[in-house]
């Protein structure tokens, strides 16, 4: 196929209101399909196709005159065009992975672009080149638009709906950076978004040493994020309602006007970067006028009349639509009126959705959007004003004005472009292409001239598809589904979706009409196909039919018959050899539940030349649906779904496989398959030739069926030859993203492809062939020749008929009303049924929305009425006949008796009719059965999940006890049984505690001795084991439980202790300090509170069981007591007691049957079984009642009892003498009175019996009703007394839960600190890698702007040497001329206003450009390149060289001068660009400093938050259990106040005291010290004056033994010899001594012990006396501590007089007490110094004693 050529865009159709831009000043671009369109406002149209795959994002620059598209692709590009020369600029690459989002030019050569998934990222290029400047990830932001600004290419705007960024480009010679600046969006109504956390912690109470420790902590940290979360989790939290920016524009001055979506006009300030929501001025403030205007110096109207003068009303335009009725047919036609309209609100000008598109002028501000209104505003300082608006009518999207800012093109959604020129009053329709999806196309013919479309909204298009120009258009007013055009004649079919076949005349092309109507299908006419020869229409519905309708107007378009089909016609295709006028229809159809699959089932049949003939004979029925046979109806499934069909020569099919996605050959048999789904049912291809990437399609075959056309999803058409499928020729007019190609058709001739798809475009493709193509194409000419010719005089012959068919309406359509009985026939029908006249019911007629097949039904009923008219007659006279005797019969039956009476039943005489009706009853009690047992098994399976959750699986059931006499009620706690993972984690917690607390004990065992704690540590740790002190009074007042080894309920927190809930292995609340230690302690108080409620129910079972006792003993004396009331024949009664459904709530699981109070339904196998059952006990009951032997013998031999009672004798009546009764009182014997008195007695002592046993019975009476009152009584204060147990045990159950509930609050505060701390530690990571960044992005730069200084200082010294070396240059020319010369060289051009002549002044100051006078950078240096260039050539001319120079030397200078100039030029530029690098490095240097300071601030925060979160580990909150009188606050208006108050240790004060005493014991010692120091200087020097004595003693001693002579007895034992004898002698005599020294010691020893004795007496007496004494002294220190406080408290209302003088006294003991210590330090002196002396006196004595 592809040797015949290629196929070229002609031209397209399609405008969906996307961006429309001016590319010169009267020539629109914009895209359509996957082309690119160039529309002049004259309507001269340029198509350019697209290079890539598909046309993205559309860029244009009016001003370089180039345009830029992104193609839709994977790796697209952005292909850079120039205008109008189609010219490749640049390709751009690499800038996305998937796709493009928006591109957008500068005013200068720089482009930005903006990918899409996954990097949504921002890029900056020069576009000229190709080159990839710089960078910046937007975070997932799909902006909506986004602009440079004009003025200042380093601006970007971008806005998405819920983000406004300003992206500002640095730059540093070749090296570009883009920096973010964020702006916060304000809310709709008028508030600025943002809320300091710091504001909303102070909003609560700070925290003090005696209030919680409170931290303030962001949200993000609560939240326990981090990251990027924690960082948008503010703005992800703020629900509040903010303005959504849609569009933008910039202003001269830099700032940015944004349009939102709710109609509000934001005003960004271009420094500070804040946003403004500007609202309406005032009146005040429009005559006032002090607002800055944009861009102009007073506001005028840009809106003036023919005349050039001003408007004093407002001009609006109005859409109306005339209705024009020609013979009933309704056309609309939508035209411009010039009625004025009421001025418009200034409140409501700027509606909602009005600020979609907007456009800067000078005169003001354009915007529109979704109301369609076109709004002229004047944009002050802060607010805005109103100057003019236009109703368009249709929504507006969008809106551009041309290069000379003079025409404003205004796009909508709807297809429509209008042309406002500013000077004018009335914009001017550009083009109009009725914007949808168009759903049927197809060739008029003959050839391929024109063609004809219809839009979904039934709008009627014909086209001219040469000069590609709209000729006319029809609304049919009806939506349209399809649509085909007659081979032959020139004729329209439109399909709607109401069944409707319309057809219209097209002869007139520039008026077609509407000829014909038929309704055929009661749903949307989808498929229309006609035969190769024009003859005869197929149509085709979700019905399951497919219609065969004549195309000739002569046969007035006459339905010939119907084929029958199943499931859902995906597509018809028809076949008609040349020559031959038969026809082979093939209709593809799917009968499975997912329509979406394409077609699974093939039906095809013929139609011929000599069955249309008569068709009548081919009828199956007079339905006129054709016979199988006659057609010859073949069915056939798909081996796969298949998609799109076509028929050629040979049976050859083709179609598009639904998984392979290829196109398949298929060979259609002419023999019936065996079977519906038998093997050789289903079609197989023969061939397959790759087709389209996505699944779905059509097939279409060329009208001389030799080419075959394939459309897809993809957006591709494929052309291929039949001779050649494996070759194609390829086009992508459509857009894969929207559906692809929806329509294809081809012209008769082949020389023309039709496309559209569901994107609204119309696009027709020609053939460009080849060297040899034309001669290969020429079979399609050809063919279509030869068919027009042989059809020319029938197409006349219709044409004619067509010409004088009458135009088509409601009014002369033949209205088919269905002929409902009106009120006075149905009166009528009743009288005949009741009469005996045989009544006939009326055939019905076809109402007016009836269709062709539902008439044919109708019209077949009258003829089968006809035909058995007579029969109908008979049967109807037998039914009247039959019900007369029945109705007598039934009437007859109401008047014999019951048991004779037959049922309703009997009487119906269809047994087969109430066969069914029973049955049908059946099936619905069945049904109702079903759903009744489905509910009742959902209820049962609630009920078991119910029963099973809160009953079975609880260890202690759920219940209840009620007093007798009373409501009361106690309850005791459902348990759960504890799972194994609680038991494995108390295990743990238990195993755990243990070991820390054994490893305590050992190391204080190893590092610790053994002694009393201190005073200190008792302070610190009020909660270890003290001594009892103090009374036992105030002991018992703050712990009454506490035990041995326990802690103080008091400090703990919790009573637990007392009600089972004690646990050794408990943490002090001041040890808490670590994770694992709360957490092991919230598991053991899970454990407390389950031993706690456990001990509870233990109680509870107690009393439960001892009121079950107690019920059974009430019931008995209940039983006994109505034995006595029967007795007494009292009507007093009494009930037994019973647990109620509180105390027993099992009975609640089950249901007796005295509950039910429905008739029980028993199941046929039930009854039976009772049955059986009842039958076995009347059995046995009968059995029971015959010879019982047992029975017998009890009554005969005992009276029937086996035991005699007392009250039973006394019930007996004493037997009257007989004799009493049959002789006269007069007759008695004597005998016969005696017995009477013996009777007389025995009744007498009978009725004494009586009257004592029912005295007897009485008492018994209120004594058992006493003991059950007692009973009751008792029980209900036992069960007070549990219910007061129970109220304890909820409040030890809540403190536990309370301490719990603390420690898991402190646990989430330390992983709010945590998760903190972890974001600030990522923090400064991430501030230190950006930091380093930032020092190496200083370090760069520096080098590099040394580098380029170092360049720049080279440049400009060559500069200077040029300017020195003029002389050397010029040195061969005279001097004076030398000097002219040099004069010459240095006279520059004068700075004036450079003026850039271009074909587009847009910087022309007299144009409405805004930015006329401040023009950006790049231009202005353009401008002055320009102007430059021109002086110097002025200069440069040969009229101002001096007189004398040669010319040579002229041109030298000339040339020598540019020189000059370039490098001044040069020097310039590089001394900017320098500026720009030293700026970028200074900013560089900047941020590296704002780093340093963040860094250090984040630091600083992260010790603050490490010391809070070091103060709340050790600052605990512990829970205390306070008694009354433990609160020394008072009370202000009886609330307390402990602000100020502080929380001690009832130790502390203890302490306290103790110190106190202390103290005092301390000066009452050393008052006594110093009293017995002065006692001690007297006893010193008495002491003194006696050692001076023993000293002269001694010294006469001394001078004695020096003088001492020997004496005798010093001579005697000398002399003596036996000194052995003498010495045993001595030993004796002292043995003696001693002996009798000993007995005397003895005597003595005994009587000292006798004296110990009595002392030990005395000291014990003394020791109780002393306790009591010490007893009275501590309530004495108690009392004078007391008045101690008291003296302090009125300390201050002492008179100064006293105050002095008890300032004198400490001032005078003060003295005493100094001089003391001073005469103390004397004395010590002193006795050092004697020791001294008499060390040095005698140190002879001292060796003496040695």
């Amino acid at each position: 196929m592809d040797s015949i050529g290629t196929l070229e865009i002609g031209w397209t159709k399609g405008y969906n209101g996307s961006q429309a831009n001016y590319i010169d000043k009267s020539t629109l671009c914009f895209a359509c399909g996957n082309n690119i369109v160039f529309l002049k406002e004259d309507g001269t149209e340029q198509i350019f196709p697209c290079p890539g795959e598909g046309v993205g994002p559309l860029a244009i620059h009016g001003i370089n005159k180039v345009f830029a598209f992104a193609e839709v692709a994977i790796q697209p590009k952005v292909f850079v065009f120039s205008y109008p020369d189609f010219q490749l600029v640049s390709q751009i690459k690499d800038g996305a992975k998937l796709e493009f989002l928006n591109v957008v030019f500068s005013t200068s050569n720089f482009m930005a672009t903006v990918s899409g998934v996954p990097e949504f990222e921002l890029i900056l290029w020069r576009y000229e080149t190709g080159e990839r400047l710089c960078s910046a990830n937007l975070s997932n932001v799909t902006p909506n638009s986004i602009s440079f600004n004009p003025a200042n290419w380093r601006q970007i705007c971008v806005t998405a709906s819920d983000t406004l960024m300003v992206w500002n480009t640095e730059q540093c010679n070749t090296l570009h950076q883009v920096k973010k600046s964020g702006v916060g969006l304000p809310l709709e109504d008028g508030g600025q978004v943002g809320f300091d956390e710091t504001e909303e912690a102070n909003l609560g109470r700070s925290s003090t040493r005696m209030s919680r420790m409170t931290i303030v902590l962001p949200k993000a940290a609560v939240a326990g994020l981090v990251g990027e979360l924690a960082e948008q989790f503010d703005e992800t939290m703020d629900d509040r309602a903010k303005v959504k920016p849609i569009s933008h524009v910039w202003t001269p001055t830099g700032d940015i006007l944004i349009g939102c979506q709710g109609g509000q006009l934001l005003r960004l300030n271009g420094e500070t970067y804040k946003v403004k929501l500007l609202r309406q001025a005032t009146e005040t403030e429009l005559k006032k006028g002090k607002d800055t205007k944009l861009g102009r110096k007073e506001s005028t109207s840009i809106l003036k009349d023919k005349e050039g003068g001003r408007r004093e009303s407002l001009t609006t335009l109005r859409r109306e639509s005339l209705t024009k009725t020609d013979a009933g047919l309704h056309k609309q036609v939508s035209i411009m009126s010039d009625n004025v309209l009421p001025e418009v609100s200034s409140s409501t000008i700027i509606s909602d959705c009005s600020a979609r598109c907007l456009a800067l002028h000078k005169s003001g501000l354009f915007l529109g959007g979704e109301s369609g209104t076109l709004h002229h505003v004047e944009v002050l300082s802060d607010t805005w004003r109103s100057v003019d608006s236009i109703i368009i009518g249709d929504p507006l999207t969008s809106m551009t004005l041309n290069t000379q800012f003079d025409h404003l093109a205004i796009g909508s959604s709807r297809g429509t472009v209008n042309i406002f020129e500013l000077d004018k009053a009335e914009p001017q329709l550009l083009f109009d292409t009725h914007y949808g999806n168009i759903v049927g196309m197809d060739f008029l013919a003959p050839g391929s001239s024109h063609c004809v479309t219809i839009r979904e909204n039934g709008e009627l298009q014909i086209w001219n598809v040469e000069s590609s120009k709209l000729v006319s258009s029809l609304p049919i007013g009806l939506q349209a589904t399809s649509l085909v055009c007659s081979p032959m004649l020139h004729l329209a079919f439109i399909g709607a979706a109401s069944g409707y076949l319309y057809v219209v005349d097209v002869n007139n092309l520039n008026e077609p009409r509407v000829i014909h109507r038929e309704h055929l299908h009661r749903g949307p006419l989808k498929h229309l196909r006609f035969d190769g020869n024009g003859h005869w229409l197929f149509t085709a519905s979700n019905d399951g039919a497919v219609f065969v309708v004549s195309g000739k107007p002569s046969k007035k378009f006459e339905i010939i018959g119907y084929v029958s089909m199943e499931g859902d016609i995906q597509d018809i295709a028809t076949y008609t050899p040349q020559k031959i006028k038969d026809t082979k229809v093939v209709v593809i159809s799917n009968t499975s539940d997912e329509k979406r699959q394409g077609a699974n089932r093939l039906i095809h049949f013929n139609i011929t030349d000599a069955m249309m003939k008569d068709p009548e004979l081919h009828y199956a029925t007079l339905k006129n649906d054709f016979k199988d046979e006659s057609i010859h109806k073949l069915i056939f499934n798909f081996s796969t779904p298949v998609y799109g069909c076509a028929v050629t020569a040979g049976n050859v099919m083709y179609s598009i496989a639904q998984n392979t996605k290829k196109l398949g050959k298929i060979i259609l048999p002419n023999e019936a398959p065996k079977k519906e789904f038998s093997k050789d049912s289903y079609l197989h291809p023969v061939e397959e030739y790759p087709a389209h990437q996505l699944p779905g399609g059509k097939v279409v075959m060329s009208p001389h069926h030799k080419w075959v056309v394939t459309a897809g999803m993809d957006g591709k058409v494929h052309i291929r030859s039949v001779g050649a499928m494996d070759r194609s020729v390829d086009v992508s007019p459509h857009d894969y993203r929207f559906g692809g190609v929806a329509q294809v058709a081809i012209s008769r001739d082949g020389q023309a492809l039709l496309t559209t798809g569901f994107d609204g475009v119309l696009a027709s493709f020609g053939w460009n062939y080849t060297a040899t193509g034309s001669s290969k194409a020429k079979s399609a000419v050809e063919a279509a020749r030869a068919h027009h010719a042989s059809h020319l005089a029938e197409q006349q012959m219709e044409d004619g008929v067509v010409g004088e068919t009458p135009e088509w309406s409601l009014a002369l359509s033949i209205p088919r009303v269905n002929a409902s009985p009106s009120k006075e026939e149905t009166e009528e029908l009743e009288k005949k049924t009741s009469d005996e006249v045989v009544f006939t019911t009326p055939t019905p007629t076809p109402g007016a929305e009836s269709t062709w097949l539902e008439t044919k039904e109708l019209f077949a009923i009258r003829e089968e009425d006809k035909q058995y008219a007579e029969v109908k007659k008979v049967l109807r006279t037998e039914i009247r006949d039959m019900r007369k005797n029945l109705q007598t019969m039934m009437e007859d039956n109401q008047t014999v008796q019951d048991i004779e009476k037959l049922g309703q039943h009997e009487f119906d005489l269809d047994i087969d009719e109430q066969t069914r009706l029973q049955a049908m009853a059946e099936q619905e009690v069945a049904r109702i059965r079903e759903e009744i047992e489905f509910e009742d098994l959902a209820k049962m399976y609630v009920t078991e999940m119910i029963k099973q959750e809160c009953w079975d699986n609880m260890l202690v059931k759920g219940r209840s006890l009620v007093a007798f006499g009373t409501s009361l009620e106690v309850a005791n706690y459902p348990m759960r049984e504890r799972s194994p993972e609680e038991m494995e984690a108390l295990q743990i917690a238990t195993v755990r505690r243990e070991v820390e607390m054994e490893e305590l004990t050992k190391r204080r065992s190893l590092t610790e001795i053994s002694q009393k704690p201190s005073q200190n540590s008792l302070a610190t740790d009020p909660y270890a084991q003290k001594p009892e002190e103090g009374t036992e009074e105030e002991m018992n007042e703050t712990d009454d439980v506490e035990g041995e080894g326990h802690e103080n309920p008091a400090t703990s927190g919790s009573l637990g202790c007392k009600y089972g809930g004690i646990n050794p292995l408990f943490y002090s609340q001041f040890e808490l300090h670590t994770r694992e230690q709360k957490l092991i302690q919230i598991t053991l108080l899970e454990d407390a509170i389950y031993k706690i409620k456990q001990m509870f129910n233990k109680e509870f079972d107690e009393v439960y069981k001892k009121k079950m006792q107690e019920i059974n003993r009430i019931n008995d004396r209940a039983k006994r007591i109505r034995k006595i009331i029967e007795d007494l024949h009292l009507e007093d009664k009494i009930n037994d007691r019973d647990m109620t459904i509180l105390e027993k709530p099992e009975r609640l699981l089950t249901v007796d049957d005295s509950e039910v109070k429905v008739e029980k339904y028993y199941t046929p196998e039930q009854k039976k079984k009772l049955e059986e059952e009842e039958k076995k006990e009347a059995e046995r009951l009968a059995r029971e009642k015959g010879d019982n032997v047992r029975e017998r013998a009890l009554d005969h031999m005992m009276g029937g009892v086996l035991e005699i009672r007392k009250e039973d004798e006394l019930k007996k009546d004493i037997l009257v003498p007989l004799f009493m009764n049959t002789k006269p009182e007069s007759d008695w014997s004597e005998e016969d009175k005696k017995m009477v008195q013996d009777y007389e007695k025995k009744v007498q002592q009978l009725h004494e019996e009586r009257e004592k046993y029912k005295k007897q019975l009485e008492t018994e009476l209120k004594k058992l009703q006493g003991m059950i009152e007692d009973t009751e009584m008792s029980f209900d204060d036992q069960l007070k007394q549990l219910f007061l147990k129970k109220v304890k045990t909820e409040m030890v159950v809540y403190q536990e839960e309370l301490k719990m509930l603390r420690l898991q609050y402190s646990l989430l505060i330390e992983e709010e600190l945590e998760t903190r701390e972890k974001e600030l530690n990522r923090l400064v990571e991430h501030k230190r890698e950006m930091k380093v960044l930032a020092a190496r992005a200083v370090g760069e730069s520096k080098k590099n702007v040394d580098a380029f200084r170092e360049a720049y200082d080279i440049m400009v010294a060559e500069d200077k040497v040029m300017d020195k070396g003029f002389k050397r240059e010029f040195h061969d020319v005279p001097a004076v001329q030398a000097d002219q010369l040099y004069r010459l060289f240095r006279k520059r051009p004068r700075a004036g206003k450079a003026h850039l002549r271009t074909e587009t002044p847009i910087y022309d100051s007299k144009s409405g450009n805004p930015f006329s006078e401040r023009p950006s950078t790049a231009r202005q240096n353009l401008m002055s390149q320009t102007f430059f260039k021109n002086a110097l050539a002025e200069l440069d001319k040969e009229s101002n060289m001096p007189e004398g120079v040669e010319i040579y030397v002229w041109e030298r200078m000339c040339k020598y001068r540019q020189q000059k100039i370039e490098s001044e030029q040069s020097v310039k530029q590089k001394a900017l660009i320098l500026a720009d690098m030293n700026a970028f490095l200074q900013k560089r240097q900047e941020e590296e400093d704002t780093l340093k300071r963040e860094i250090n601030d984040i630091e600083m925060a992260l010790a603050e938050l490490q010391e809070d979160k070091f103060r709340f580990v050790c600052n605990l909150e512990v829970q205390l259990l306070l008694k009354q009188g433990q609160v020394e606050v008072d009370p202000v208006n009886w609330i307390h106040d402990f602000i100020d108050s502080i929380l001690v240790h009832r130790q502390v004060v203890e302490d306290l005291n103790g110190k106190i005493k202390e103290l005092g014991q301390i000066k009452i010692a050393s008052m006594v010290e110093s009293k017995d120091f002065h006692k001690g200087i007297i006893q010193l020097e008495w002491e003194h004056k006696k050692n001076l004595m023993q000293l002269e003693d001694l010294q006469k001693k001394m001078r004695d033994i020096n003088m001492m002579k020997v004496t005798r007895q010093i001579q005697g034992y000398l002399n003596e010899e036996d000194h052995d004898g003498k010495k045993a002698q001595e030993i004796s005599t002292l043995e003696q001594t001693l002996l009798m020294q000993k007995s005397h010691h003895e005597k003595n020893v005994e009587e000292q012990k006798r004296i110990l004795k009595e002392l030990k007496k005395t000291i014990k007496q003394k020791k109780e006396e002393n306790k009591f004494l010490d007893q009275d002294l501590e309530s004495i220190n108690v009392s004078v501590n007391e008045r101690q406080h008291i003296s302090d408290v009125n300390a201050e209302k002492m008179l100064e007089s006293t105050a002095e003088k008890r300032y004198q006294d400490i001032v005078q003991r003060r003295k005493l007490v100094d001089l003391a210590k001073a005469q103390a330090q004397e004395v010590a002196v002193l006795r050092a110094e004697v020791e001294r002396l008499r060390m040095r006196t005698f140190p002879a004595l001292v060796q003496v004693e040695h």
